[in-house]
């Protein structure tokens, strides 16, 4: 929403307009406000929601760390260290009595961006933004709220859409404070000033006020004063002895100053023990309501355990013949597979006996043949024939071969043979030896 936001010449002329007689401006409205104080404290004091609180029930709006204070009106205001509530139109307050607090202007930077853009002013915006850069140090109570602003707008004939774009732009409960009217509109803070504390004060405004400030100084000086001289005037009086002037009048002025001076720290330490208190209290009851809820979360499904148990006969039979038939397919599996593993290391052990088995023969028919060839005439001379035939060219066959025909006469030899049982010799047949080397 943009505004086309001309400056406020109200406000100028207003403030201009008032520099002269403003003091007496505020003496009337000051003898004003004293009469209709007077007329109107009755029912100020009738209203139950601002009356102050002697039995323990609680205010919550009040609720915080001070507790409510009930200022010198009998009207209900929350406490704040350091702070005292006052009436603006009776106290007339100067500017270093106000009260004064760090505001955060997120939402006005970027609509004051917004018009400065659109009036040609960045100087002023960026001297704003400085300022507010760690938080708008301003007075509390020196404002006037978005309602006050719009209605001024109407006065000073301002447009449908100028005063749209600050009624949509800011909550209805926005405190405009008088920097932020200043730099808005290119006026004088001293004039938005004068008019935001004009306007408090026709709304009797009970506003902060710095205790600091407006504090009476100086009053031990002034209590044990009031002692010694009503101890020198009383003294002449009959009935008038020294236990009452030093024991009755000292002790209650001495009790009357302590709590002067204490009662508002006794009264900070007590609301903020008590509302410390309220906080644990609160944090021990969300703790225990958190509690509930996490047990009743545990007992959530509890209407469906009837409907489980019903169902529980026959969903546990079929679950038990299916477990039943899965586990024999296990066992069939485990089975098998073991016997597998079995007789494949029975094959394995079978094909390494017959290959030692294959190794041995070989070796013993070698080593027959080695021991019976040098005694032997005819092997010898068929020997000799089968070589004179193969440097011949002529073919050579397994009968005419000495060490084929030995061979193949060894290997039919074994044919039958129980080699368990045969009779076991080093030196006798191929049978014999294999026999022998078996045994031994």
């Amino acid at each position: 929403f943009l505004l086309a936001a001309a400056p406020l010449h109200f406000l100028r002329a207003l403030a201009g307009s008032h520099r002269l007689n403003f003091g007496a401006m505020l003496a009337v409205a000051h003898t004003r406000r004293a009469l209709q104080l007077q007329r109107q404290c009755i029912t100020v004091v009738a209203a139950p929601a601002l009356r102050r609180n002697f039995w323990n029930v609680s205010l919550p709006v009040l609720g915080g760390p001070g507790g409510a204070h009930v200022t010198k009106y009998h009207i209900v205001k929350p406490g704040k260290d350091g702070v005292e509530w006052d009436d603006f139109l009776i106290a007339l307050p100067e500017r270093e009595h106000l009260a004064s607090f760090t505001k955060e202007v997120p939402l006005f930077i970027r609509y004051l961006k917004v018009v400065t853009d659109q009036e040609g002013r960045p100087e002023a915006f960026q001297a704003f933004m400085e300022r507010a850069k760690s938080g708008l140090v301003v007075e509390s109570d020196v404002y006037i709220t978005t309602e006050e602003l719009l209605a001024v707008m109407w006065k000073n004939g301002y447009s449908e859409s100028e005063r749209n774009a600050v009624q949509f732009t800011f909550p209805s409960d926005y405190k405009f404070h008088y920097p932020e009217l200043s730099v808005l509109f290119d006026l004088a803070e001293e004039d938005t000033y004068k008019f935001c504390m004009r306007t408090r004060m026709e709304a009797s405004h009970i506003g902060e006020l710095s205790w600091d400030q407006v504090k009476r100084k100086g009053f031990i000086r002034d209590h044990w004063l009031t002692f010694g001289v009503g101890l020198v005037i009383f003294k002449y009086f009959p009935f008038f002895n020294y236990y009452f002037g030093v024991k009755v009048f000292g002790t209650s002025m001495w009790c009357y100053t302590m709590w002067t001076g204490l009662n508002r720290f006794i009264a900070k330490t007590c609301r903020r023990n008590e509302y410390m208190a309220a906080q644990k209290t609160a944090q021990d009851v969300m703790e225990g309501e958190d509690s509930i809820v996490s047990s009743m979360r545990r007992f959530a499904n509890d209407a469906k355990c009837v409907e489980d148990l019903k169902s529980f006969k026959g969903d546990t039979e079929t679950k038990i013949a299916s477990y039943r038939s899965a586990l024999a397919l296990k066992m069939k599996e485990d089975l098998a597979e073991r016997a597998l593993k079995q007789l494949q290391a029975i094959a394995a052990f079978e094909a390494g006996m017959g290959a030692a088995m294959q190794e041995l023969v070989v070796r013993e028919a070698a080593s027959a043949f080695k021991e019976k060839f040098p005694g032997d005439k005819a092997m010898q001379d068929k020997a000799f024939t089968s070589a004179i035939k193969s440097l011949s060219g002529a073919q050579v066959t397994a009968s005419d071969c000495p060490v084929a025909s030995h061979f193949e006469a060894a290997f039919k030899s074994l044919q039958g043979v129980d080699l368990a049982t045969s009779k076991a010799d080093a030196k006798g047949s191929l049978a014999e030896r294999v026999a022998f080397a078996q045994q031994a």
